[in-house]
């Protein structure tokens, strides 16, 4: 009892103090999450009209984040401790048994609390639920790559755990078959690869079918294929900036100690999780994008610094690792403590008075450049039930059906920020037709800010108030 108390104890500190960071950063809860899934249980159908690129994960199925209560800021804060609590858990878990040491397995939770805030942690976004996923698939790749018996109830388990990983984030796929392919030249078994594959089918397969019983299989494949290769890869890519790739390659290149590591099997499959995690970060580069990868670059860190630890240059290396990312953690510190929560701030909240003191429950209006969660937290809906985020990689093929919609639904009341620049890119010059159509059709009547509430220049039937 006494050594399982050393060993929790310390864990549970780590832990503790992760998640008292985590409330004392500024936070940023994505908005799809919010409005992805309102729009779904109100009737909007995904992809065909919810326009999206991703998979659905708990955006678009039937179980999801609103009606699994994740509605305002405080509870999405609850869910991403609640997820990084999990994910030391089993950092710890698989830690310990590729090391068979506990104090090393602390000593890689020690640098997710360092990194994971860092690396834009104080975000939720559908990469933050990755580790869950992904750090149960290594253990069990792991272990099928080191058993001389082999057991198909774990290559099993392997392929429903990454199975369900891929409902949430497309990227899961490469990585998925570099899995099925590692084990394939390894073990050379076919049973083996084919309760991988009896594993892996049964959530993809129930996903498109349950998208093809909404009559959305087509719009799905559209979005998240035939888009994502062609025009968000032309337009909506976000291509690396230097100081984040400094910062990434300064973490990821310690990485490299695995060089000296006699286990191969580790290396290989610690290699293929880093490689394959960080194709997330390719398409844009956003830290948050980072996260997927980070619990095996920190293992293969802890792992390479441990085995070489009695050379002098090692020594020098740790002490260089050190003295940067307390720079670094400084830096980053005075610039992110703040109790601010992007895109809830109190300008969001009296346009939310204003909009829901001249709408009724359930009521068509059309958001344009403001945050878009907005119909979530009026509890109203989008013009002509077409919704897509103000990004002009979507608007390209996407804005004459949304300006359709204005015009099929003709809303009593728009809510618009023209001053808002996507990229360097203003809304005003990629919307240019929606904006034409609202500046021609309705009038301020009250703003907070750069956002201005507008009505229909024609007489209203409904009587506005402030």
């Amino acid at each position: 009892m006494l050594r399982v108390n050393r060993i929790l104890a310390p864990l549970v500190l780590i832990i503790l103090v992760h998640v008292l960071i985590l409330y004392k950063l500024m936070f940023f809860p994505y908005p799809e999450l919010f409005v992805y899934p309102y729009l779904t249980n109100h009737g909007l159908k995904p992809y065909m009209e919810i326009l999206d690129q991703h998979f659905p994960g708990l955006m678009f199925l039937p179980v999801n984040f609103d009606n699994l209560g994740m509605n305002n800021e405080f509870i999405a804060r609850v869910w991403l401790v609640s997820i990084v609590a999990v994910t030391h858990l089993l950092i710890f878990w698989v830690s310990r048994y590729i090391f068979k040491s506990s104090k090393k397995a602390l000593l890689v939770n020690i640098l997710y609390l360092i990194w994971q805030p860092f690396f834009e942690g104080w975000a939720l976004w559908i990469d933050s639920f990755l580790p869950l996923f992904l750090l149960p698939a290594f253990y069990l790749t792991y272990r099928l790559s080191i058993e001389k018996n082999i057991r198909y109830s774990l290559a099993l388990l392997l392929g429903v755990v990454l199975g369900v990983g891929i409902v949430f984030k497309q990227i899961l796929i490469p990585l998925s078959a570099l899995v099925g392919l590692y084990l394939l030249i390894t073990k050379k078994d076919l049973k083996l690869i084919s309760y991988f594959t009896l594993g892996f089918l049964p959530a993809p397969l129930f996903m498109l079918y349950y998208f093809y019983l909404l009559g959305v299989l087509k719009d799905f494949w559209y979005w998240t294929t035939i888009y994502n290769l062609t025009t968000f890869a032309e337009y909506g890519r976000k291509a690396p900036f230097f100081t984040g790739v400094v910062r990434v390659s300064f973490v990821l290149i310690f990485a490299g100690l695995l060089a000296f590591i006699k286990d191969k099997k580790l290396i290989q499959v610690l290699a293929i999780y880093i490689l394959g995690s960080l194709i997330a970060i390719y398409a844009r580069f956003d830290f948050v994008h980072f996260q997927p990868a980070l619990p095996f670059i920190l293992m293969a860190t802890v792992l390479g610094f441990s085995t070489i630890w009695k050379k002098q240059k090692t020594k020098l290396a740790l002490a260089g690792y050190i003295i940067v990312t307390i720079w670094w953690l400084v830096i980053f510190y005075k610039g992110h403590l703040s109790n601010r929560v992007l895109f809830f701030g109190e300008d969001i909240k009296s346009v939310v008075e204003i909009i829901k003191n001249n709408t009724d429950e359930g009521d068509r209006i059309f958001i344009f450049g403001t945050v878009p969660h907005l119909y979530q937290m009026t509890k109203t809906l989008p013009a002509g039930n077409i919704f897509v985020f103000p990004f002009p990689w979507f608007l390209r093929v996407s804005e004459d059906r949304i300006l359709e919609g204005i015009k099929k639904d003709a809303p009593e009341i728009i809510v618009a920020d023209r001053t808002v620049e996507i990229e360097g890119q203003k809304i005003t010059d990629f919307a240019s037709k929606i904006d034409k159509y609202i500046l021609e059709n309705y009038q301020v009547f009250d703003n907070v800010g750069s956002t201005q509430i507008m009505r229909k220049i024609s007489h209203s039937k409904k009587s506005f108030s402030h």
